[in-house]
């Protein structure tokens, strides 16, 4: 039974990924199994697929960051700002991507920072960040669209191809592999682990907690600019508002891929399946027709119950919730005691 447990939990992702192909296929036969359609399903992936990568780590701590669009937003508009003012030269390029990388450091340290000497939630600090970076990008940009359509080192990053693949997705399996490899097989990796798990075991162990915290904050503000790079990259223009929106993509990834809002647990392979079952969802809505607006209501639902099986079934492995069988015994012992006190 447990072989059996274990395999089914080993195939449950690749098979909930088969059947939701197979229905979308159904229902658009002629539109959904294209290559063409693929392609453009990874490269709407590569956005907050990339900000994915990053965003796991604060989330494996128990924390969270809602920051990621606009940081994202930010990062883009530093870097198009500067290659507009260095006269769109190579120099321009290296340096843009310099200081739009920069951005979203420093707002991953300053979440990590606060949260560990203030003790300010992180939803509540990185919900305010969001706004406050939202603004100050808005000023950046003075609330125009900043257009840059050269030089082609720069919309490469987000336009170009490379064997026929378009060049973000490299970027994607670029992160994804970092990520892979830092979690799994590293100190740090064990270490976030650890924190989310259980902080005070791990700080009794010898972890710096605080600087645990402040790592996985800088990473995912690293990720979001990255990702802010390549969206502008790929439209060509920086925005203030460019990548609102995304934070809930990427969350809804995170949590459907399996990552406990509590922490210590889930896996960037599963969160990359949380991200392509997203993005077949989005694909799927988009060809039938559903207006946009139905789409986050339905990634809203999708979070909810994602969370909602994620609390049971801890609580269920936790020994806090009882099985049916042991609710029916425990019953029927309580009847047979009131009928032996009433003798």
């Amino acid at each position: 039974m447990n072989k059996k447990i274990q395999i089914s939990k080993k195939f449950q992702k690749p098979l909930i990924l088969l059947i939701v192909i197979v229905i979308l296929t159904a229902l658009q036969p002629n539109a959904f199994p294209t290559l063409s359609n693929f392609k453009s399903i990874l490269l709407a992936i590569s956005i907050y697929g990339v900000m994915v990568c990053g965003a796991i780590y604060p989330i494996l701590l128990g924390g969270i960051d809602l920051s990621v669009g606009a940081v994202a937003a930010l990062s883009g508009a530093c870097t198009v700002l500067t290659i507009v003012r260095f006269d769109y030269s190579p120099e321009g390029v290296i340096l843009g991507i310099f200081l739009g990388l920069c951005a979203g450091i420093l707002v991953g340290a300053v979440h990590g920072l606060v949260v560990t000497n203030f003790d300010v939630p992180p939803f509540l600090i990185t919900l305010a960040s969001m706004n406050i970076i939202y603004g100050l990008t808005q000023l950046l940009t003075d609330n125009m669209v900043i257009s840059c359509l050269k030089p082609a080192g720069f919309t490469f990053i987000g336009g170009g191809r490379f064997l026929g693949m378009p060049f973000p997705i490299y970027i994607l399996l670029l992160m994804a592999a970092v990520s892979f490899f830092i979690l799994n097989k590293t100190i740090l990796g064990r270490n976030i682990y650890a924190v989310g798990g259980n902080p005070s075991a791990a700080a009794l162990s010898g972890v710096s907690t605080k600087r645990i915290t402040i790592i996985s904050y800088v990473f995912s503000g690293f990720t979001a600019a990255v990702a802010g790079i390549i969206l502008a990259s790929m439209n060509q223009q920086a925005i203030a508002k460019a990548a609102m929106g995304y934070e809930n993509d990427v969350l809804t990834a995170i949590v459907v891929g399996g990552a406990s809002l509590m922490g210590g647990e889930g896996s960037i392979q599963g969160a990359m399946f949380g991200a392509l079952l997203v993005g077949l969802l989005n694909n799927g809505l988009r060809l039938m027709g559903v207006p946009s607006i139905y789409h986050t209501v339905i990634k809203g639902i999708v979070i909810i119950a994602a969370v909602a099986f994620d609390i049971y079934y801890r609580n269920k492995n936790s020994g806090l919730v009882r099985s049916k069988k042991e609710t029916s015994a425990s019953r029927k012992r309580r009847r047979e005691k009131r009928k032996n006190e009433n003798h």
